[in-house]
């Protein structure tokens, strides 16, 4: 017996998904955010400017990634659930496949929970500053210090959280790839 194009397709979108998503999050922290910052120090970019670029890229983030977790959450627990005890399939995988798909499938999905856990104080905070700048066309109105310390620890969270997913792939391709 052999793997099925739908088995084989869901182990592609699982690790795909779960990969690619760490390196999206990842880029935010490693790219983004700095990049905004610098253009505060290097071109004098109202901070009031920064707080509200930030917001569009949460934005697009918030709609985005929880979609790809979602997808790829779904296809490692699709394959746990093709491996699980007494199916044809659990007879030619490892057999820790369904321990392995069925946690790969919990981190993939991980990023929502850690992100209403550990980030939500610091995102309702920036969210704020980015509406209290709107309000003041970017100009002025709010505090320099206090934004900047802010998205650098937004920008240390999503690093973190960008290695949630990362370990879901990780874990998966100890079913994958044995």
């Amino acid at each position: 017996m052999s793997l099925s194009t739908s088995f084989r397709t869901a182990q592609v979108l699982g690790l795909g998904g779960a990969i690619w998503l760490s390196g999206n999050i990842e880029a935010l922290s490693l790219i983004s955010v700095p990049a905004l910052s610098r253009s505060q120090k290097q071109d004098s970019v109202p901070v009031g400017h920064l707080v509200r670029q930030w917001k569009y890229i949460y934005d697009d983030g918030k709609v985005q990634n929880p979609s790809v977790a979602a997808i790829a959450s779904a296809s490692f627990a699709y394959l746990a659930w093709s491996v699980r005890s007494g199916t044809a399939l659990s007879l030619i995988v490892p057999k820790n496949s369904f321990q392995i798909y069925s946690a790969a499938a919990l981190l993939a999905i991980g990023m929502v929970p850690y992100t209403m856990i550990f980030m939500l104080p610091t995102n309702n905070k920036l969210m704020a500053k980015a509406e209290q700048a709107a309000g003041a066309k970017g100009a002025v109105a709010v505090d320099d210090k206090e934004v900047i310390e802010l998205l650098r620890k937004w920008s240390i969270l999503s690093g973190i959280r960008s290695l949630v997913p990362l370990l879901g792939g990780v874990v998966s391709m100890a079913a994958i790839f044995a």
